[in-house]
């Protein structure tokens, strides 16, 4: 029978004295890890794995965080400490395995190379899973502006992509506003916009998550800033709303925090990471 899960708009009150309120855990730097993994031939096709900092009992069995980097589509990188740090300690000491990975960038790459490079980082993590003693169904794959975008693209399976890795968990999508390509090309919209996704509305229409909606997803979190002045929670909602519409269990998080913060911040503020983790384990 569909599930419908009806959408959470959850304001939660992080103030400077909330976003004190953070665990110990162990610094990023001394975690074990593997650096520039190749999932592919092109210098940035690379991932990062970090292992537990308090591994699991059942070592075999660690569950997987994969977090692909934004940059408006055009930069960014799998090292940087705001996609990294907070999220590696958090989930670190909660045997997660985390993994940090990097793409080809606009313009030497399409948005649809992109895709396919996220496609093709999760086809190579499910097929190495047992290398690193984790278990390749418990993956929840997430992404930051650009990131949460190509995340939420690959979540609706779309016909074009080249190469589909098998089902994960759940997706949780951090502030995008780019789930209507269409419409934001429509309007008045920024100039990375215009070398991201060209001028043919063919290409936006594939391009846009929420267009792309025809069957059921893995369970969706779309984390939002009520504090932008663009509303990127307008459209969120109306992507959740169009998840839920094919059966799946998807909820929007609208949180008080910056673009920035809600990358950063999240592992290391409490009641918003708190908020997240239980979406996580939920499903």
């Amino acid at each position: 029978m569909k599930i419908l899960v009806t959408s959470i708009f959850l304001l939660l009150c992080l103030n400077p004295s909330a976003r004190a309120d953070v665990l110990n855990n162990q610094s990023s730097s001394t975690v074990k890890s593997l650096k520039n993994v190749a999932y592919g031939h092109h210098a940035k096709q690379m991932m990062d794995v970090y292992f537990p900092s308090k591994p699991l009992a059942d070592q075999k069995n660690a569950p997987l965080m994969v977090m692909v980097h934004g940059g408006a589509w055009s930069i960014g990188d799998k090292n940087n400490t705001m996609v990294i740090k907070n999220k590696v300690d958090y989930w670190g000491q909660r045997g997660w395995i985390f993994i940090s990975i990097n793409y080809r960038l606009v313009p030497e790459a399409t948005v649809q190379q992109q895709t396919q490079d996220v496609a093709a980082a999760l086809i190579y993590i499910q097929n190495h899973a047992s290398d690193w003693h984790a278990d390749p169904t418990q993956l929840v794959l997430m992404g930051h502006s650009a990131g949460a975008h190509l995340v939420s693209l690959l979540s609706t399976r779309p016909s074009w992509l080249i190469a589909q890795p098998r089902a994960w968990r759940t997706t949780i999508a951090l502030d995008s506003a780019a789930y209507n390509i269409e419409k934001i090309m429509q309007t008045r919209h920024a100039r990375f916009y215009d070398q991201a996704f060209g001028t043919q509305p063919s290409n936006w229409k594939a391009l846009s998550p929420v267009l792309q909606i025809h069957q059921s997803l893995p369970a969706f979190l779309a984390v939002c800033s009520t504090i932008r002045p663009d509303q990127p929670c307008i459209q969120a909602q109306q992507f959740i709303q169009q998840a839920q519409s094919v059966g799946t269990q998807a909820q929007l998080l609208a949180i008080p925090l910056s673009h920035t913060e809600i990358n950063n911040s999240l592992g290391k503020n409490y009641k918003y990471t708190e908020a997240v983790n239980q979406f996580i384990q939920t499903h």
